[in-house]
Parts: structure tokens; sequence; C-alpha cells
């Protein structure tokens, strides 16, 4: 049986919630925003995998790269904002770490789903209406 779009959904949604996690445990770290940029790199990339697009080829390139860029701007802004306050601000620079990776898999999810060509298998159910 052929992946469909619904597993496709699934395991990009788990991959997603996996990279969070990561972000959130590790993103009180000094100096982790130049390694959760790459994360979320790679989460995009794999992203990209569960759907069967290659986010390196031409066409999906520029969202895979802007998404890096995202990432390492909004990344570098919260290490600099939050990382200077000890404990409170390391608590926050890691939930905004985690929501910073959060956002990024829900765009490339929307991103690589609307591009993919995996069958979606939805079985459409019929509405009766009275006569």
């Amino acid at each position: 049986m052929p992946k469909s779009l619904q597993a496709a959904d699934r395991e990009a949604r788990k991959l997603v919630t996996n990279w969070t996690t990561g972000a959130a445990l590790t993103g009180w770290i000094p100096g982790s925003a130049f390694f959760l940029t790459a994360a979320d790199t790679a989460m995009i990339h794999q992203v990209s995998s569960a759907y069967e697009v290659n986010a390196f080829e031409m066409d999906h390139l520029l969202s895979t790269l802007s998404g890096a860029v995202g990432s390492a701007i909004a990344g570098g802004v919260i290490a600099e904002a939050a990382g200077l306050i000890p404990l409170a601000g390391w608590a926050v620079k890691s939930a905004a770490m985690a929501a910073k990776a959060k956002v990024i898999g829900d765009v490339v999810i929307r991103y690589f789903r609307e591009r993919s060509d995996l069958p979606d298998m939805r079985v459409p159910i019929p509405v009766e209406t009275g006569d």
C-alpha cells in the first residue's frame, strides 16, 4: 500500500513535536541558537521527506533557505534578549526557542503538504438530504 498524505501528516507532526521538545530542553544552553538553527534546517528537510518532496530542489530551495535564515535571525534575537538574564531568562529563552521551532515546523508542514504528490486517502462520506 503506498504512503498516503494522512500518513505523511502524522509523520511530519511527530517530527515537529520532537524537534520542538528538543529546542525546549536545550534552548537555555549558551550558544544554543547556533545548533538550534541547524536543527531547524534538519527538521525542514525531514518534514519535506515525510511528504516525499525534495527540500533541496530548486523549486523548494528558497523556502528551505528562508526557513533556515528565519530561524537564525529569530534565534539570535531570542538569545540576545533573554539569555542575558540568569534563570528566568534562560527559561524564557527555552520556551521561545521551542515556540520558534513549532512555528517554523507548522509553516513547512503546510508548504510541503501542498506540494506533495502523495494520494489523499480520505473517504468522502455522502450526506443524504431529505427529499
